[in-house]
């Protein structure tokens, strides 16, 4: 991490965001969204296609459409936008020794944290957060695609690069604008289990948003976004136990 001991964290923070200001309010909450408009129109053409049976989707078939158009997106934001907009978005420096073990740290966290919320989850006979087993071909595809190349880069710069800089750099305060970035991150998960995966996702996203706001880089939190879902695609596989 490039260090400027003249700067406050906000002031940092502020500078590094500042190219994102003439950016739209509203179109900045909508582009993180369209990659699940996406997988709703997908699955939505399966059961017309079969004239309203099922599909047959796997359970994590949602992972394909969503990272071939979170790919999409982000590549017309780099082709359309100048050099300083995108790298104001995509905050990927070379990271320091304290932030990848923070990243590290935060990952043990994180998953354990979602390994007891699902264990409550099941007691409270509610479903927990869980990506469930990649049976087929396609489900594993969907979870390589989805979860491993995609989800950890894109779901950075869109919420924790794009969002959250252009809200720090319209003058929000930092907790109500790590607070939206966190809620909507949460809200774009609701297709995976309903509100268990919202609370679960938030929370994960709290400790991501941390890591971007402490050391004003993506690095770290895209570190814990793929460890996690490392984890997560090796319980979907069964390499793993299940633990709840």
């Amino acid at each position: 991490m490039q260090t400027l001991p003249d700067m406050s964290r906000r002031a940092r923070l502020e500078a590094t965001s500042e190219p994102l200001a003439d950016r739209s309010l509203p179109w900045v909450l909508v582009v993180p969204f369209v990659p699940v408009v996406a997988v709703v129109v997908t699955i939505a053409a399966g059961y017309t296609l079969a004239m309203g049976d099922d599909p047959g989707f796997p359970p994590q078939f949602a992972n394909l459409p969503l990272g071939i158009a979170g790919v999409a997106v982000v590549g017309f934001l780099y082709w359309r936008w100048d050099r300083a907009t995108w790298r104001a978005s995509a905050v990927f420096r070379r990271p320091s020794r304290n932030e990848i073990g923070a990243s590290l740290l935060a990952t043990v966290v994180g998953i354990a944290f979602l390994i007891a919320f699902n264990r409550l989850a099941r007691t409270l006979g509610v479903a927990p957060h869980d990506p469930g087993t990649a049976a087929t071909t396609l489900g594993l595809v969907s979870l390589a695609v989805g979860s491993l190349l995609v989800a950890p880069v894109v779901e950075e710069i869109l919420f924790r690069g794009l969002l959250l800089g252009h809200l720090i750099s319209r003058g929000y305060g930092i907790l109500v604008a790590a607070a939206l970035s966190i809620l909507l991150f949460g809200l774009m998960h609701v297709f995976v289990a309903g509100l268990s995966s919202v609370i679960a996702t938030a929370v994960l996203g709290t400790l991501l948003t941390a890591l971007r706001l402490w050391y004003d880089n993506l690095v770290g939190a895209w570190l814990m976004h793929l460890l996690v879902n490392c984890w997560a695609v090796l319980v979907a596989l069964a390499v793993l136990p299940t633990a709840w």
